[in-house]
């Protein structure tokens, strides 16, 4: 097995953990009097502000731009593991190749479906 292939497969596994930490970071709450370094001020002055709403703009777009920065990666990492293929192609190579690839076709799969599903709210 070619040393290419094999840190081609390690690559696309730091990608793969990579594009699932910027969809998890996506999901974080964008509030500012939600966060915990307002906790402090919260207990001292015992007085909060109206939250803002999650679909109000620019919060409501968060999660939409984490999401599609997280499909990017996965789109390289499947064109890098295309073109590994394509290099290298004896059958240990491209069984690992495949086995690293198919997360990122699952998660490109679950990526866009969500992407084109999230409610779009322009900015006032």
């Amino acid at each position: 097995m070619s040393g290419e292939t094999l840190l081609t497969a390690g690559y696309l596994g730091v990608l793969l953990l990579v594009a699932t930490g910027l969809d998890l970071y996506g999901r974080q709450s964008t509030g500012a009097w939600e966060s915990r370094v307002f906790t402090g001020y919260h207990r001292a002055a015992g007085q909060t502000p109206e939250p803002v709403s999650r679909d109000a703009w620019p919060h409501s777009e968060v999660h939409r731009f984490h999401r599609a920065v997280s499909l990017f990666v996965s789109v390289v990492a499947v064109v890098l593991a295309s073109g590994e293929a394509l290099r290298h192609h004896s059958p240990a190579e491209l069984a690992l190749l495949v086995a690293v690839a198919l997360p990122h076709g699952a998660l490109l799969a679950l990526l866009g479906r969500r992407l084109r599903h999230a409610k779009v709210s322009p900015p006032e």
